[in-house]
């Protein structure tokens, strides 16, 4: 892992969205250097967690456990989950339904009782704070790899209701939120869903105004009538920055294996960066919520984000070692018309590694993700199969290419990390470098806690001036 991009993406996304603070999503990675490093940047960035243990992970990692730098973004929780997260101190909450906003409501109120018998006692402690609430809506998320409305999310219809329920419960509603899913490819699915948060916004604050002329009698509760000010765009962000925030990725270091980026197809694909996201965003918010607009109670908007693999993607790369060889089928193979349109036949070759399906691989199964390997040879005489700075990815002493299959450890046929892919002839002990592996593989592989991760701060650090 190189946790020098992890800083250089921040300073990119400082370029790219500047009104917009990354709350970073662990679930995405969490990774206990990544969440500290990140940590340290105390007015920059925030955590948005999805479970406690997110939530504790979050809180260890900043200086100063500021439960106010987490966001609870799963609007669906168990009610020990949510009692948990209040008594650390978590406020801000989402929610998509009234069931959710019930749940809020009870465990506050057993918390309020909780404190008035215990104050008897104790005249020192606080009373516990009131919960935020920030509704999530339901936004068009076809162009992601991963599209979560069937999920969560209020329909837009819903969003006076569910507004005025909160009020009626005693529940400020503080924001809203969205997500265009988990690998959106259209820049534009992040403006029709920003603009479908300014009309629940508009929507919510008019809910607020009407609810406070309704209940003159609550003058004595001006939390309750604060505006909607908080916008979050969620995530969904490419791993690619488009502003060279992959650049010199492990170089420099005593485990510099290889100029990665030249021999991934993926990180040559600019189309799909986070600053064509940036094009669209970037502007549309200074139009919508302009720098100068402010409230009636002169707060202005504050608008967040929910970044996981843009963040940690091109930071982490796998290196797994062959450990058997197989020679299997022959393979038919085609040649151009500059080879005279002949064919041949070669034997396909199989190999198998450490990690599979089941591990870091399960993107495979989960949404048919695809892991191209680079091969790297051991150079001869290096016994040492511990130690990656003796990866020599420059050895050609074979330029033929095979077709072969790189097979999991396991004893099933679904175990395929990947179906077909040229490679020179490889033997046991050789390696196969995996690039660009730091989002939802650590996070949703069965048992990765074995796993050693190697920390290194590569080349290209761009500043550090704003560094807390």
């Amino acid at each position: 892992c190189d946790l020098s991009v992890v800083i250089r993406k921040l300073e990119v996304w400082r370029q790219l969205f500047p009104r917009i603070k990354p709350f970073f999503a662990v679930k995405c990675n969490p990774d206990k250097m990544v969440t500290a490093v990140l940590g340290q940047y105390i007015l920059e960035t925030g955590f948005d967690c999805a479970s406690i243990s997110e939530i504790k992970l979050a809180l260890d990692s900043t200086t100063s456990s500021n439960p106010k730098r987490c966001i609870y973004a799963n609007p669906q929780r168990a009610m020990s989950d949510l009692e948990k997260a209040l008594e650390l101190g978590v406020r801000t909450l989402t929610f998509d339904g009234l069931e959710e906003l019930h749940k809020v409501r009870r465990l506050y109120e057993t918390r309020c009782r909780q404190w008035q018998e215990q104050d008897e006692q104790d005249t020192e402690s606080a009373r516990p704070l009131l919960p935020e609430m920030v509704l999530r809506i339901v936004v068009p998320d076809g162009a992601s790899s991963v599209p979560l409305g069937e999920k969560f999310g209020a329909p837009p219809a819903r969003v006076a209701a569910l507004t005025e329920e909160a009020l009626c419960l005693g529940l400020p509603v503080v924001g809203v939120s969205f997500h265009c899913g988990s690998g959106c490819h259209d820049p534009n699915a992040y403006g029709t869903a920003i603009q479908l948060a300014k009309e629940a916004m508009d929507t919510i604050n008019s809910v607020i105004l009407s609810h406070q002329h309704a209940n003159p009698h609550k003058v004595d509760e001006p939390w309750l009538f604060r505006p909607c000010t908080l916008l979050d765009i969620g995530g969904g962000f490419p791993g690619i920055d488009g502003h060279g925030g992959d650049i010199g990725r492990f170089s420099g270091t005593p485990h510099e294996l290889t100029d990665m980026s030249q021999h991934n197809a993926y990180a040559q694909n600019m189309e799909n960066a986070t600053s064509s996201i940036a094009a669209v965003v970037t502007p549309l918010v200074d139009q919508l919520f302009s720098v100068q607009e402010e409230d009636s109670n002169h707060q202005p908007i504050q608008i967040i984000s929910e970044p996981g693999r843009y963040f940690v993607e091109a930071a982490f790369a796998l290196c797994s070692r062959i450990y058997s060889k197989r020679i299997g089928e022959r393979v038919i193979i085609e040649r151009s018309e500059t080879d005279n349109g002949s064919s041949s036949s070669i034997f396909r070759r199989h190999y198998y590694i450490a990690q599979g399906v089941q591990g870091v691989f399960k993107d495979v199964l989960l949404c048919g993700e695809s892991f191209l390997p680079i091969p790297l040879h051991m150079q001869e005489n290096h016994g040492n199969e511990k130690n990656p700075q003796h990866l020599d990815p420059n050895d050609a002493t074979n330029n033929t290419l095979y077709p072969s299959t790189i097979h999991g450890p396991s004893g099933e046929d679904i175990d395929v990390v990947c179906v077909d892919c040229m490679l020179p002839e490889l033997e046991n002990g050789d390696w196969l470098l995996f690039d660009r592996m730091g989002a939802y593989t650590l996070s949703i592989a069965a048992s990765s806690g074995s796993l050693p991760i190697r920390y290194v701060f590569g080349g290209g650090i761009l500043s550090n001036d704003n560094h807390e």
